[in-house]
């Protein structure tokens, strides 16, 4: 690292330099007194942390969903890319880190970069995903229908109408995952459908207390309450006690008071169980209920009156497919009164009484089904053509289920990746019995949900897989080494510079300019050398030795200098700088004076033979336009 200090010297800002780390003192004592650091530092690598900070930053840059989806990336990938660039938001972590900068420094920034998508990635860059609702349903089979799934009667074929609906700005070439709810069955009843009362949680939060009007949620026994929760779309009631250290746990949910004012009025709610290992939720009714002190009620238990509640999934790992209704329970005996239906955890964490419990739906109506078949989470993509939503057919893609997820384990526990749970760990396995006779060279694009724990969102994303004898993510990420950026006008900026090494044929561009503007000093015998630069395209160099410029100098411009060292060793090296901007000249005619919005330049890196040794000399240039080139300092000169 050098440093540089303008007006003031180190002398005078009576520094001690007796620290562990002078240059930390030299930096405090040069704050204090306000001035201004030209610092230059060779590299500095990105961390993850600024990987996380440029992706938010990016995030909330982003316009279109192909912008949301490049932003995101950046975490997930921990490289920037075409929309998350660099000279974009790297100079805001460069202002954090190096506060104290002045103009003029300058740093080489090393980091990741994701290049352009593939033409298959490009395909499925336009992704959202959506959950078919309550009233989705409804627009499907009527208003005085309850029936919340589709059936063989009412099929997937339905849904390319909601979509048009759902997604009014959809351009061609979007796709949409659809999650629907589908029985095998036709569904059957008699009543209404229109409810005496109905609860479904759709105006609540993801994951805070649930807090609706009329109801009450009351611990009697430890401090845990029941919250709002999400899943694919749908809002519902959760209770675990899972995690839950201080011992027991009574948690009430209770509804308002309900009118029971006909006989033929029945209570029906759905139900789904995870990480099942005790009976933790009892169905109560209080006719007394004050609708403050559950203990001063009383209460009967019905959960036994609901038919199907027994028959609920009960899984020891993970959850149900599904919330699933519980059937119905007559209300009757409650004719003309009204009641209070009370939803009761007990739990006991230490004991590992835990059952996670899911609720959705209370109803009370005079609805009765007379089929109510079992329905299964299914998961369909559609593509948008211009002008209408059809159902996809591609081969070149596969979306996964719920059921593929639970298949792999962990990421059936939500039916989603996450920065936690990474799809690459998942899904060349899943690919490999997806697709076992696959060929190397095979692409196929995966499509799965991921969830964004920083943004706490869930998104549909794509990821393309290629086989070469297994099969592993195409990342197109490559290593940005060292890119410059210069703090000028008190803002860092990304400095471009394009590294140059000569190639035989940019070089006899040199020898050629040589042959015809001062041809005596081409080599008579071989026609890719020349003396008047030094160059050789032949051996891809220059060489500035003495003894043999001495002996191609035709003009006598050398000769006469012989008998001063120092003079004719400054001559060789003046024509050899004027040989590498004639070079930059000749090659790069039409060089670009900026870069986003960056002055350009050139680090041209010449092999120069001089007295037996081989050196490299690096050589700055600023590009004017025009194929006009200004050399920027002195060479930079190594041993090769």
């Amino acid at each position: 690292m050098k440093l540089r200090y303008k007006l003031v010297a180190l002398s005078l800002l009576g520094v001690a330099i007796v620290a562990c780390d002078p240059l930390e003192d030299i930096y405090q004592e040069i704050d204090s007194e306000g001035v201004t650091v030209v610092n230059e530092k060779e590299e500095y690598v990105l961390t993850s942390a600024d990987y996380e900070t440029i992706s938010k930053a990016a995030l909330k840059d982003a316009k279109t969903k192909a912008d949301t989806a490049l932003a995101n990336k950046v975490k997930s990938e921990l490289a920037l890319n075409s929309f998350a660039s660099g000279d974009k938001y790297i100079p805001a972590v460069l202002t954090s880190l190096y506060p104290s900068w002045g103009n003029g420094s300058t740093i080489g920034v090393t980091y990741q970069f994701q290049g352009d998508a593939s033409e298959l990635e490009t395909k499925y860059a336009n992704l959202d995903w959506t959950s078919l609702s309550d009233e989705d349903y409804i627009k499907i089979w009527g208003a005085d229908a309850p029936v919340r799934f589709l059936s063989p009667s009412h099929g997937v074929n339905e849904i390319p109408a909601l979509l048009k609906n759902k997604f009014p700005n959809a351009v061609e070439g979007a796709y949409v995952s659809v999650d629907y709810k589908y029985a095998s069955e036709e569904p059957s009843w008699t009543g209404s459908v229109n409810p005496v009362f109905s609860e479904n949680f759709e105006s609540q939060t993801k994951d805070e207390d649930i807090n609706l009007k009329g109801w009450v949620q009351q611990c009697t026994v430890g401090k845990r309450t029941w919250q709002a929760k999400l899943n694919s779309g749908n809002l519902y009631a959760q209770f675990s006690a899972n995690g839950y250290s201080d011992g027991e746990v009574v948690s009430w949910l209770v509804t308002p008071a309900i009118a029971v004012s006909s006989a033929d009025l029945n209570l029906t709610f759905d139900l789904k169980y995870g990480y099942y290992n005790a009976d933790c939720l009892d169905v109560l009714i209080s006719t007394d209920f004050d609708g403050n002190d559950v203990a001063a009620a009383t209460w009967t238990e019905v959960t036994d009156q609901f038919a199907d509640f027994d028959k609920i999934d009960k899984p020891s790992s993970g959850y149900g497919d599904a919330l699933v209704n519980v059937g119905s329970m007559s209300l009757a005996s409650y004719n003309g009164q009204s009641v209070y239906v009370a939803f009761r955890y007990t739990g006991n964490g230490p004991k590992a009484a835990t059952t996670t419990v899911q609720i959705d739906n209370v109803t009370v109506s005079n609805l009765k089904w007379t089929n109510r078949p079992e329905t299964e989470d299914r998961i369909a993509l559609f593509a948008f053509n211009g002008s209408s939503w059809k159902a996809s057919s591609d081969d070149d893609v596969v979306l996964l289920t719920n059921e593929d997820y639970d298949a792999m384990g962990a990421p059936g526990t939500n039916n989603n990746f996450s920065s936690s749970i990474d799809p690459d760990n998942y899904v060349p396995q899943f690919l490999s019995a997806y697709l076992p006779y696959a060929q190397n060279g095979d692409e196929m694009a995966v499509l799965y949900k991921f969830y964004n724990s920083s943004e706490k969102v869930t998104t549909l994303e794509s990821r393309v897989y290629t086989f070469n004898g297994s099969w592993a993510p195409i990342t197109n990420i490559v290593t940005k080494e060292k890119e410059t950026y210069i703090i000028s006008g008190g803002k860092w900026m990304f400095s471009p510079i394009i590294n140059v090494t000569p190639t035989k044929e940019q070089l006899q561009k040199l020898v050629d300019w040589v042959a015809e503007n001062h041809p005596g000093y081409v080599d008579a015998k071989y026609k890719d050398s020349e003396y008047w630069f030094g160059a050789s395209a032949n051996y891809m160099n220059f060489n500035i030795t003495m003894y043999k410029r001495l002996q191609n100098d035709p003009d006598g411009i050398l000769n006469a200098m012989k008998d001063d060292d120092a003079k004719a060793k400054a001559y060789l090296q003046e024509m050899l700088a004027e040989g590498a901007r004639q070079f930059m000249e000749l090659n790069y005619p039409n060089a670009e004076t900026q870069m986003n919005g960056a002055d350009l330049y050139y680090a041209l890196t010449l092999t120069v033979y001089d007295d037996g040794a081989y050196y490299l000399y690096t050589y700055r240039f600023k590009s004017l336009g025009k194929g006009q080139f200004e050399q920027d300092g002195d060479p930079t000169v190594t041993n090769k």
